[in-house]
């Protein structure tokens, strides 16, 4: 029986790891820390492709995947089983189920259609409709995305929307990074991430000095390459291991984002986790998360982005900088977020027995 445990909708742990699934898994490592046998993931019969889902307590069953699994199977063994709670942690839930915990981490989708494909865009109009109307609670990211969440659904109760920071996946270990030449972004296939400003600003600085490292797949479908020029100081890496990964931030000498829009961010806190100082859009959610630790600049502004290279690549003070950045990662940890989310757990727990 399935009623008196904690059920979490596992659909994650059959999908490819991006930010989203990466937050998920950490937190539903505490989960099954502290809850052990209380605790059961769902997740429908296929491979889970999540490194860490043998160490959850996964029950499969079903015959779609996907949303069909999530919207049609997920909601009828929820009503078969009594199950008075369903923990969503990847921004959708089952429309038909109406006792939903659900994780929103931003509001993207609502903010520019542009970014996505129109199926995407329909379909998560369609989810945040109902799943925020319904939700018995939802966790987000930031206050940042608090407020977009209530800018578009104005109906939604403000108390029913808790914020829960995240925090890094990188852990600083000890040692003294050797910091090298290169600057580094780390981007996504989206249109939101303002690649094209990063390369603008770095044709414009020299070659020789300044040397630019950008970790993802293939940009072709972003922005015509034409219209650029590609000198041999920028460095297109395709998908790396967490390992490299960790080297190369912590190597370089600063990150750069250039996003349009987020909801947390997570590349600056991993950045700053591993002293590495950085360059970041001059958007609400960065102000309100790192405003006393990084360097700013206007999204369209590629002089202003090469300015801020310079004035870091040269700064009397870069240590400290690089200091005030790791202490500023240190206020972000996934024992305060995992532990936010039990409490949150609790409590509708104990609304439910009284």
């Amino acid at each position: 029986m399935m009623k008196n445990k904690i059920i979490v909708n596992g659909r994650f742990l059959t999908q490819k790891s991006t930010g989203v699934q990466r937050v998920a898994t950490e937190i539903s490592k505490y989960f099954q820390e502290h809850y052990k046998e209380e605790v059961v993931f769902l997740c429908p019969k296929k491979t889970l492709v999540n490194p860490n889902a043998d160490s959850f307590n996964c029950v499969k069953f079903g015959y779609f995947s996907g949303y069909f699994w999530e919207q049609i199977e997920l909601p009828l063994f929820l009503f078969r089983n009594k199950v008075s709670l369903l923990i969503n942690f990847c921004n959708t839930a089952p429309i038909l189920f109406k006792k939903n915990l659900i994780v929103i981490h931003d509001m993207a989708v609502k903010e520019n259609r542009s970014w996505f494909n129109w199926k995407f865009v329909l379909v998560y109009n369609i989810l945040f409709f109902f799943n925020l109307k319904n939700a018995l609670k939802i966790i987000t990211v930031s206050n940042f995305s608090k407020k977009e969440i209530l800018k578009f659904y104005p109906d939604i109760q403000q108390s029913k929307i808790e914020v829960v920071y995240l925090a890094s996946f990188l852990n600083f270990n000890g040692e003294e990074y050797k910091k090298g030449d290169y600057f580094i972004a780390v981007n996504s296939l989206n249109s939101r991430k303002n690649i094209k400003v990063i390369l603008e600003a770095f044709e414009l600085l020299d070659s020789n000095k300044y040397k630019l490292k950008i970790i993802g797949n293939s940009f072709d479908n972003i922005f015509n390459t034409d219209s650029l020029k590609f000198d041999s100081n920028i460095t297109f890496l395709n998908e790396i291991s967490d390992a490299e990964l960790m080297r190369e931030i912590s190597e370089a000498k600063g990150l750069i984002n250039a996003s349009f829009y987020e909801g947390f961010g997570l590349t600056a806190i991993e950045a700053m986790s591993v002293y590495t100082p950085c360059i970041l859009s001059d958007i609400p959610v960065y102000r309100e998360l790192y405003n006393d630790t990084a360097l700013f600049f206007k999204t369209d502004n590629a002089v202003e982005l090469a300015q801020k290279i310079e004035k870091l690549a040269h700064s009397d003070n870069y240590k400290d900088i690089c200091k005030r950045s790791f202490e500023a990662s240190q206020k972000f940890s996934w024992k305060a977020a995992s532990d936010a989310y039990i409490s949150i757990v609790e409590n509708l727990k104990n609304k439910k027995t009284n």
